[in-house]
């Protein structure tokens, strides 16, 4: 058992006897008459400060030498939309891989990405491997001569046998026979499993390729709560709730990360008029709050001790992004990039860089 599994689950066992010993306590109760809030409505998050970034995914390579992370504009240019750049783990010699990315995913041995591409910001989602040296691109949905053959799937994080992919079906496209849910695809053989939840949109597959977490969608309306999916006993647990009173309804969680080699899970929560990230169990129970000046955003990736995230350092209106991470061990966190001015990469002109144009590359 992994340092950190053995910390987070003797946590688990004291919490309800000794919190004092522990050190762990729930996040207290919002009692205005009590206290007064840090963030004030309006001063965290929002729409970033002109000339400030904006980084949407920040994940490590499993070896921690490099950095992948999606760029949602260039701060004051009509520059494409959510960029996908490479860099150095300082965050120098960046690449400007392609753009219309909604998600990329390392994989756990090679230097090879799972990206979603999403062209115009439409309901077409394809998924692509890319081999970074040689810019080998393969594409896994929308051909005649797949089983998925429309555009409608999204990658959500490679097995570690590096051979696997779990993918998300996120709509129904015209003709198309296949169900919406998350399935396998062996990108050896093409050959598909699934699938295994119909209706469930994964955000992210962990806990040693043992759990998938994300959106299960209802029959009636297609409303949607966070979940977890155990693929291997097919167990189904909420992760947050319906009822109305609560602060675990979908809209006041973003999207929840998984440890890729442990069963911790990270959940975005909006309380007190600002985003903080909560570790919670399986069931959605909360064992700690991680942040306390907010964080949103965040990603876990395989072979790194810490998590990513970004938060808003402005206090007030608009914002300004920082990437930072935070170690699950130690309990620290800090800005991804301290040394950098404004803790964010330099990013070069788009005009100097060669990007892959992935709209040449889809039927």
């Amino acid at each position: 058992m992994s340092k950190m599994r053995f910390i987070v689950l003797i946590s688990i066992l004291f919490i309800g006897v000794n919190s004092c010993t522990t050190g762990i306590e729930d996040p207290p109760e919002d009692d205005p008459d009590e206290k007064e809030t840090y963030f004030q409505p309006g001063e965290y998050g929002g729409e970033p400060l002109p000339g400030t970034e904006h980084l949407l995914w920040i994940s490590p390579s499993p070896d921690g030498e490099k950095i992948a992370l999606i760029r949602r504009r260039t701060p004051g240019k009509a520059d494409p939309f959510n960029q996908l750049w490479i860099m150095d783990k300082d965050g120098s010699n960046l690449e400007l891989i392609t753009y219309n990315i909604q998600s990329v995913d390392w994989h756990p041995s090679e230097n090879k990405l799972a990206i979603s591409y999403n062209p115009h910001a439409t309901a077409y989602s394809y998924l692509f491997t890319l081999i970074l040296e040689k810019r080998n691109l393969e594409l896994w949905n929308s051909k005649e001569t797949h089983f998925f053959d429309k555009y409608t799937s999204a990658s959500n994080g490679w097995f570690s046998d590096g051979e696997r992919i779990l993918m998300t079906v996120n709509g129904k496209a015209y003709q198309q026979e296949y169900e919406r849910g998350i399935y396998t695809i062996n990108t050896k053989d093409t050959t598909h499993t699934g699938p295994h939840k119909t209706l469930f949109a994964a955000s992210a597959l962990g806990n040693n390729d043992k759990w998938a977490i994300g959106l299960q969608y209802s029959t009636d309306q297609l409303s949607a709560n966070r979940a977890l999916y155990d693929l291997e006993t097919e167990e189904f647990n909420w992760l947050t709730t319906y009822h109305t009173n609560s602060d675990s309804l979908r809209r006041h969680t973003g999207f929840p990360v998984l440890n890729p080699m442990g069963s911790e899970i990270i959940l975005p929560k909006y309380v007190d008029n600002v985003w903080q990230l909560f570790l919670i169990d399986q069931f959605g129970d909360t064992i700690q709050q991680l942040t306390e000046l907010g964080g949103e955003r965040p990603r876990w990736s395989r072979g790194v001790e810490y998590f990513t995230f970004i938060r808003d350092t402005h206090k007030g209106v608009g914002a300004r992004y920082i990437p930072f991470k935070y170690n699950l061990i130690t309990g620290q966190e800090e800005p991804l990039w301290p040394s950098l001015p404004d803790s964010v990469p330099d990013f070069p002109d788009v005009s100097t860089q060669d990007p892959i144009h992935l709209i040449d590359h889809v039927p």
